[in-house]
């Protein structure tokens, strides 16, 4: 059984080498050979739990114990970014816990790992000087302790994150709240 072709004749196979081909001298520039750059193209779609967008890795893919650097295309492996943005996803020792995975597939059974893109780092990608310059100088500095809620007193559950759930049910230390893992590391 081959890789499906689209009407371009291609397979997917030839499609992601050419997604790849595109990101190559960055892979380069970071000094990363082939193995070391992981890379798997993704279509992001929205998380059928929530209101935010994910992107989803096989056992295969992610379970190499590496980072995993992709470019946003559509169902058919053409680019969905004009600016062909390379996202990075770090590795994460934890991501059978702290992941939430696709129902099995019906034919093969196969799952997948559910990421939010809010996750992905955006690789090689610096502001324009001129942009640089506005935000240095138009951009009001932001005081987090006036927005942010005082961490030492007893928040509100509408104050609750999935990292801060997870954490809680679990049992491990991975909020991003240091109060919660400390109480959870004693």
């Amino acid at each position: 059984m081959g890789l499906k072709t689209g009407n371009t004749g291609k397979s997917t196979r030839q499609k992601i080498v050419e997604l790849r081909e595109k990101h190559q001298e960055l892979f380069d520039k970071m000094g990363l050979s082939d193995a070391e750059a992981l890379f798997f193209p993704k279509m992001a779609y929205l998380y059928s739990a929530g209101n935010h967008k994910v992107i989803s890795f096989f056992p295969s893919e992610i379970g190499r114990g590496q980072d995993i650097y992709t470019e946003f295309v559509s169902r058919d492996y053409n680019p969905e970014d004009p600016e062909r943005t390379l996202w990075k996803w770090n590795y994460n020792s934890n991501y059978e816990d702290e992941y939430p995975t696709t129902d099995p597939h019906p034919v093969t059974g196969d799952v997948r790992y559910e990421i939010p893109i809010t996750e992905l780092v955006a690789v090689g990608v610096e502001p324009k000087p001129e942009e640089e310059e506005n935000i240095q100088e138009d951009t009001p500095i932001m005081n987090f302790d006036a927005v942010l809620p005082d961490a030492s007193v007893d928040l509100p559950i509408s104050e609750m994150t999935i990292c801060d759930y997870a954490a809680i049910h679990l049992n491990k230390p991975v909020s991003r709240k240091e109060w919660l893992n400390d109480i959870i590391n004693k």
